[in-house]
C-alpha cells in the first residue's frame, strides 16, 4: 500500500498552466497586431462581408492603431486562458482522499466516504456509502489512466454504474414522486434548457438530500432512489 504522503494528480500541471497563460495572450496579440493591415485588404474584396466594420477598422490610422488592436488581441487570448485552467477539472488522488477542483470549487472525499467509482457519459462519478452520487464531473483524462490511479490507489473502480438499471425517465407529475420533488425537477428541466449550469446542479444536490439521485442524457432527467450500497 501506499502511504497518505503519495499522490496522483490529473488535469492542468504548472508547466500546462504558463503554457496557456503564455501562448494564447501572445498569439492573441499577434492576430490583432494583423487586424488592420487585413482589415483594409479584406474590405477591398467584393466579396467579404461585413464591408462596413472593416471599413471603419481601416479608417484608423496611426501606430497607436496596430498596438490597441494587438493589446485587445492579448486581452483575448488571456480571457481564454482563464477560462481554459477554470473548466478543465483537477483531480488529486491518495490512499487516504481524494480531491476534485473546477470553476473555483473544490471538493474532498476521504476514502471510506466512497465507495464505488466509475465513467458515465464520458463524466466522473463517485458513489457515496448510501448509493448516491457524492460528485459527477467530466474530466479530460482517459478512462484507462484514472482507472488505473484509482485502483491503485484502493478505490473500487467499477466499468459501470452499478445502478444503471434502476433509472427510470423523470416526466412531469410523476406519480412515483412527492410533489415537492416534482416541483424540483421542473424547476432543474427549466434550468437545463436555459443552460444554467450552476443552478441545475444545486437542485440535483437538493434532490440527492431528499434521496432522490438524478442522471441526465442531453437534456433528459433521469432518477433513482438511492439509500444501500453499491
Amino acid at each position: 500500500m501506499h502511504n497518505h504522503m503519495e499522490w496522483t494528480e490529473f488535469g492542468i500541471t504548472k508547466t500546462d498552466q504558463w503554457m496557456i497563460w503564455t501562448i494564447f495572450p501572445a498569439a492573441g496579440a499577434a492576430a490583432g497586431w494583423f487586424i488592420p493591415p487585413l482589415a483594409k485588404w479584406a474590405s477591398t474584396l467584393p466579396w467579404v462581408p461585413f464591408e462596413g466594420p472593416l471599413k471603419l477598422i481601416s479608417s484608423f490610422h496611426g501606430g497607436w492603431v496596430t498596438f490597441a488592436t494587438a493589446a485587445l488581441g492579448a486581452l483575448v487570448g488571456g480571457w481564454i486562458s482563464m477560462v481554459a485552467v477554470r473548466e478543465t477539472l483537477q483531480i488529486r488522488l491518495s490512499d487516504q482522499e481524494v480531491s476534485l477542483r473546477i470553476r473555483g470549487k473544490e471538493q474532498t472525499f476521504k476514502r471510506e466516504e466512497v465507495t464505488a467509482v466509475f465513467l458515465d457519459s464520458k463524466q466522473l462519478v463517485l458513489l457515496g456509502t448510501d448509493g448516491q452520487v457524492l460528485y459527477r464531473e467530466k474530466p479530460d483524462t482517459k478512462r484507462q489512466k484514472l482507472a488505473e490511479a484509482f485502483i491503485r490507489h484502493g478505490y473500487d473502480w467499477r466499468e459501470q454504474d452499478p445502478f444503471a438499471h434502476e433509472y427510470a425517465r423523470w416526466v412531469p407529475g410523476c406519480p412515483d414522486l412527492s410533489a415537492s420533488v416534482n416541483a424540483l425537477f421542473a424547476a432543474r428541466e427549466k434550468a437545463i434548457g436555459k443552460d444554467e449550469k450552476e443552478d441545475a446542479e444545486d437542485l440535483r444536490r437538493e434532490l440527492s438530500r431528499l434521496g432522490v439521485t438524478v442522471r441526465d442524457e442531453d437534456k433528459r432527467q433521469y432518477w433513482r432512489v438511492h439509500g444501500r450500497k453499491p
